[in-house]
C-alpha cells in the first residue's frame, strides 16, 4: 500500500482526473459568471445545456464527491511521498541525481600530485567553501564529493506541505459547504435555522442564533442608478448579540458562515381588514418593483402590490421619478378570482376602502436578500497556495548541486574528473565549479 501511495505515476493521473476536470469546467458557466436574469434565461431556453452546467461548472464541480475523492486521493500520495522525503532528509543523505533528471557535465585533467595529497587539499578547498563533504575509497581511485543547496531541498519540502493544504481543501468543501439564501424585513428577527433557505448544505448544521438587519440605507447616483446598499446585522446567541456592519462586495463572518448583501428593496406594511375576519397585516418584501407582487388575502382574494418610492402622476400615468423614498406611495389592486374589485393609492400612515375592505399603510421599511455560504476548504486553499509559493522562492533561491573529484593514480601524478549535477541552472554550476578549479589554481596544487 505505501508502494502505491508514493508511486509517482499513481500522482500524476491523479492529478491529471483533477485538473483536466476542471479545465473543462471552466468554460461552462454558472451562477458566479452569470447575471441572475440570463442565468433564468439559460435554464428555459436551454433545459438540457443548462442541466449540464448546474451540475459541471467549476463552481459546482469542486463541491463533487468525485472532486473531493481525487483531492483526498492526491492528499494521502503527497503525504506519503513528502513524510518519504522528510526521512531521507533527516538521515542527511546525499541527493541520488542519478535517478532523477538533472544537468550534469564532466572534464579530466592532469594533476600533479598523488590521490593522497590530492584528497586533503581538495578536502579543505571544500570545507572552506561551505560544502557539505564527504571521501569515498573506490577500487581504483579516491573520490571526494560535495553537497551544497539543502535549503532547496527543505523549500521543496514547504512546497509539498503547501500542495497538502491544497488537496485538503476538496475534502473540506465536500463535507462542509453550505449555500442559501436568508430574506429579511429590516427589524424583524429570524432564527437562522427557519429563516435560511439552503440550496445545499444541512440546516442542521447552521449555529442557534437569530439575525436581524437594522439601518438599511440605498444610496441611487442621480436617485435612479444603484450606488452604495448596506446596513447593520444584529445576530444574538448565546454569547450575547454580534452587530456586523456589511455592504455591497464587503460581506460579514459569522462562525464560519458568510453573509453577502445579495437584493435590497422596499417592504410596506399593508393592513387589509374587513368586519368579521382576521386582518391581513404584514410587511410585503417586493421583489418585483415594475410589474408588482401578489398576496393572499384569503377569501378567494388576492393583493397586487407596487411600491412606487417618489410617486409621479403626469396625466394618466403614474410611476416613480426617483428610486429615493422622497414620495412613497402604494398601489393595492384586489381581486377575486381574475376580476378587480378594488384599486387605490395608499400613502403611509393614510386607509383607503377598496371593494368592501379597508386597506391602510401604515409605514415601510427595507428588505434585503443574504446570500449565505459556508466553505471550510477556502482556509486551506489560501494557506496552500501561500506556502508553495514560500517553497518555490526558497527551492529556486538555493537549489540542490553536486560535485564529484575523483583521483586515479597515474605513477605520482593523478587523473583528475570533475563532475557537477544539478536539477537547475546549469550555467552557474558550472561557474560555480571553475571557481572551485581556480582556486585549486591559486593554491599551486595544479
Amino acid at each position: 500500500m505505501w508502494n502505491i501511495l508514493t508511486s509517482r505515476k499513481l500522482a500524476l493521473w491523479a492529478l491529471l482526473g483533477l485538473l483536466l476536470p476542471l479545465t473543462l469546467s471552466a468554460f461552462l458557466p454558472s451562477e458566479l459568471t452569470l447575471p441572475e436574469r440570463e442565468w433564468a434565461e439559460l435554464s428555459r431556453q436551454s433545459p438540457f445545456y443548462f442541466g449540464i452546467a448546474s451540475r459541471l461548472a467549476t463552481p459546482y464541480l469542486v463541491k463533487t464527491p468525485f472532486f473531493a475523492a481525487v483531492s483526498l486521493l492526491l492528499f494521502l500520495s503527497t503525504c506519503a511521498c513528502t513524510v518519504q522525503r522528510v526521512l531521507w532528509g533527516l538521515r542527511g543523505t546525499s541527493p541520488d541525481f542519478s535517478r532523477d533528471r538533472s544537468f550534469s557535465f564532466s572534464r579530466e585533467v592532469p594533476f600533479p600530485l598523488s590521490p593522497e595529497e590530492g584528497g586533503g587539499r581538495i578536502t579543505r578547498l571544500l570545507a572552506s567553501t561551505g560544502w557539505r563533504h564527504e571521501r569515498r575509497d573506490a577500487a581504483d581511485a579516491l573520490v571526494l564529493s560535495g553537497v551544497k543547496g539543502r535549503s532547496g531541498f527543505w523549500g521543496s519540502i514547504v512546497f509539498h506541505v503547501g500542495l497538502l493544504g491544497c488537496f485538503l481543501a476538496g475534502p473540506a468543501t465536500y463535507l462542509t459547504a453550505l449555500t442559501g439564501e436568508l430574506v429579511l424585513t429590516e427589524g424583524v428577527a429570524l432564527p437562522l435555522k427557519e429563516g435560511v433557505s439552503l440550496a445545499r448544505g444541512k440546516g442542521a448544521t447552521l449555529p442557534e442564533a437569530r439575525a436581524s438587519l437594522h439601518d438599511l440605507r440605498g444610496v441611487y447616483y442621480k436617485g435612479r442608478f444603484k450606488s452604495d446598499f448596506g446596513g447593520v446585522m444584529k445576530i444574538s446567541d448565546a454569547r450575547g448579540e454580534h452587530e456586523l456592519r456589511f455592504e455591497v462586495n464587503r460581506p460579514v463572518e459569522y462562525q464560519g458562515l458568510q453573509f453577502s448583501l445579495h437584493q435590497f428593496g422596499f417592504a410596506p406594511r399593508l393592513v387589509i381588514e374587513r368586519s368579521g375576519a382576521a386582518p391581513f397585516d404584514f410587511y410585503l418584501n417586493l421583489r418585483h418593483p415594475r410589474e408588482g407582487d401578489f398576496f393572499e388575502v384569503g377569501g378567494g382574494v388576492r393583493a397586487l402590490v407596487i411600491f412606487f418610492p417618489d410617486f409621479i402622476r403626469e396625466g394618466g400615468k403614474i410611476g416613480t421619478k426617483t428610486e429615493e423614498p422622497l414620495n412613497p406611495v402604494t398601489m393595492v389592486r384586489l381581486y377575486r378570482g381574475e376580476t378587480e374589485i378594488g384599486k387605490g393609492l395608499v400613502k403611509p400612515g393614510e386607509s383607503a376602502q377598496l371593494g368592501g375592505y379597508r386597506v391602510t399603510v401604515p409605514d415601510y421599511r427595507h428588505w434585503a436578500t443574504l446570500v449565505v455560504t459556508r466553505d471550510a476548504g477556502v482556509p486551506f486553499t489560501v494557506f496552500g497556495f501561500v506556502v508553495c509559493v514560500a517553497g518555490l522562492l526558497i527551492r529556486f533561491a538555493s537549489n540542490e548541486r553536486l560535485v564529484e573529484f575523483e583521483l586515479r593514480r597515474q605513477g605520482e601524478e593523478s587523473l583528475l574528473t570533475v563532475k557537477g549535477y544539478s536539477r537547475y541552472y546549469p550555467a552557474f554550476l558550472e561557474k560555480e565549479v571553475d571557481a572551485l578549479a581556480e582556486k585549486l589554481i591559486e593554491d599551486g596544487v595544479t
